[in-house]
């Protein structure tokens, strides 16, 4: 008897503790797009950046992954252009923001967010685009530009 009150409480505790977001990333589906920067003024890179259109997907992002390919990332995007929040909640790895206007020029970056850290990320602009790649792999400034078709994404 001790036991299915045992097996029956854990179910209840698991059910009642689970991550109503972990269980809907299941069901998502995140685009790609392959997009370009000029690293150091002469070296292309080419990104593969999973697409975060909606509310669903940028809670999301990228928790939960236990790695992050070499050139790839995620892209979030937004019609309106606002002051945006992150944090690291249940992400693997350490991760660099890059904050970008209408145009696909960054105009601000967050280096080195820490992965689980909770503390509130906070853009000091109004942002359409951020961009998140692992930390360090990318040595970006302010001023360079993602070249995608930033525009048709803003429909």
């Amino acid at each position: 008897m001790l036991k299915i009150i045992k097996k029956t409480l854990l179910g209840f505790f698991l059910i009642t503790l689970s991550d109503p977001v972990f269980a809907e990333s299941n069901s998502l589906v995140f685009e790609k797009i392959v997009c370009s920067i000029n690293v150091n003024k002469n070296n292309l890179q080419k990104l593969s950046l999973d697409i975060a259109d909606n509310e669903q997907k940028r809670s999301y992002g990228l928790m939960n992954r236990k790695d992050l390919k070499a050139n790839s990332g995620m892209l979030f995007i937004w019609k309106d252009s606002q002051i945006r929040n992150f944090w690291m909640k249940n992400t693997h790895f350490n991760l660099d923001l890059f904050f970008l206007n209408k145009e696909g020029e960054i105009i601000e970056i967050y280096k080195n967010a820490k992965a689980f850290d909770k503390t509130n990320i906070k853009s000091q602009n109004k942002v359409n685009f951020v961009v998140e790649l692992k930390s360090g792999e990318y040595p970006l400034l302010i001023g360079d530009k993602f070249n995608c078709v930033f525009k048709d994404l803003l429909k």
